[in-house]
């Protein structure tokens, strides 16, 4: 029993250790899980030690507790047997000492374990209150989903009644587009079937066209054999006869580039002729015009003189007469007298 309460209190103080950690994780199951751990290692720690006070309560070990009293005895005459001892060799008390000393520890031993039970029973008050704490958040979360699950189930119900709804109507509308889809292929399927026949009647016609104009290729072929042999014979003749008249035509070019030649020199000649004549036939429009210039000027001159001599003796004879009048008025006057 004792053992099984050490195996309780050793995983009481697992649980706790570990809590710190499981508080920082972001899924907190595990920390409900290790509280509820910690709750039932509580109460089955507590239930334990209540078995235990009832046993040595209901069942006192008479013989242990003697046995107990005799080491304890034993060990108080071991140690006056001691102190006797190193009275005699040393004049001292060293294993009063040492006793003493032990005994101290052992207060202070269990003045730890009872401090670390205390400690032991607030961590377990504090750790009901965050248990309590946790209980009541979780129940609250649980309420919550379990609005939102009824939220969700409502919603649920009105999207499989519109699905149900919609999906009758797309049924229908399928189907509706199928029948549509199937007479439309129906009918595609006959227009193919017809444009089959046809193309079917056009590859008869074909294949006979195709053994006429092979038929037809292959007399064209023949002859064109026959042609070919025959075109040689003409090529080779051809040939010969464009040679002859090649040389005929060189010798014709030939003489006529003799005659070129005499010709560019009967034109060189006569170029220089009538350069010649041109350079006499302007050097006499030149005399001709300077001649022509100078009777020009001579006219001019004998113009401006005639000019001036009519001018001048228009005004002697002018100023003859008015000298006259004067001699002719004066006399007059005279004879008047």
């Amino acid at each position: 029993m004792i053992q099984h309460q050490k195996e309780l209190e050793a995983r009481f103080h697992e649980l706790v250790a570990a809590q710190p950690a499981l508080r920082a994780l972001p899924n907190k199951a595990n920390l409900r899980k290790n509280q509820a751990e910690l709750q039932e290692v509580s109460a089955a720690l507590r239930q334990a030690t209540k078995q235990l006070c009832r046993n040595l309560k209901d069942n006192p070990n008479v013989a242990e507790n003697m046995a107990k009293c005799a080491a304890q005895r034993e060990a108080l005459q071991g140690l006056l047997g001691a102190t006797l001892d190193s009275l005699e060799l040393s004049r001292s008390v060293q294993p009063v000492i040492e006793a003493v000393m032990t005994a101290e520890q052992a207060e202070a031993d269990m003045r730890e374990m009872i401090e670390a039970e205390k400690s032991a029973t607030a961590l377990v008050k504090a750790l009901k209150a965050d248990l309590a704490s946790e209980k009541q958040q979780h129940e609250e979360q649980v309420r919550e989903q379990r609005r939102e699950v009824a939220a969700l189930k409502e919603q649920l119900r009105q999207e499989k009644l519109t699905t149900a709804v919609e999906g009758r109507f797309h049924k229908k509308g399928l189907a509706a587009t199928n029948q549509a889809t199937r007479r439309q292929q129906h009918s595609t399927l006959d227009d193919m079937e017809a444009q089959l026949g046809l193309l079917q009647q056009q590859m008869e016609i074909e294949r006979s066209v195709h053994a006429s104009v092979n038929e037809f290729l292959a007399s064209k072929a023949g002859q064109l054999q026959d042609d070919a042999g025959g075109w040689h014979s003409r090529r080779e003749e051809d040939g010969r006869t464009k040679e002859r008249a090649l040389e005929v035509l060189l010798a014709t070019h030939a003489h006529d580039l003799e005659r070129l030649a005499e010709a560019e020199a009967c034109l060189r000649d006569e170029l220089a002729a009538k350069a010649a004549r041109d350079a006499k036939a302007e050097e006499e429009a030149e005399e001709a015009a300077a001649e022509k210039a100078l009777q020009a000027r001579q006219l001019a001159a004998a113009i401006t003189i005639q000019a001036a001599w009519r001018g001048y003796k228009a005004r002697h004879e002018v100023k003859g007469a008015k000298s006259k009048g004067k001699k002719s008025g004066s006399a007059k006057g005279k004879k008047r007298k």
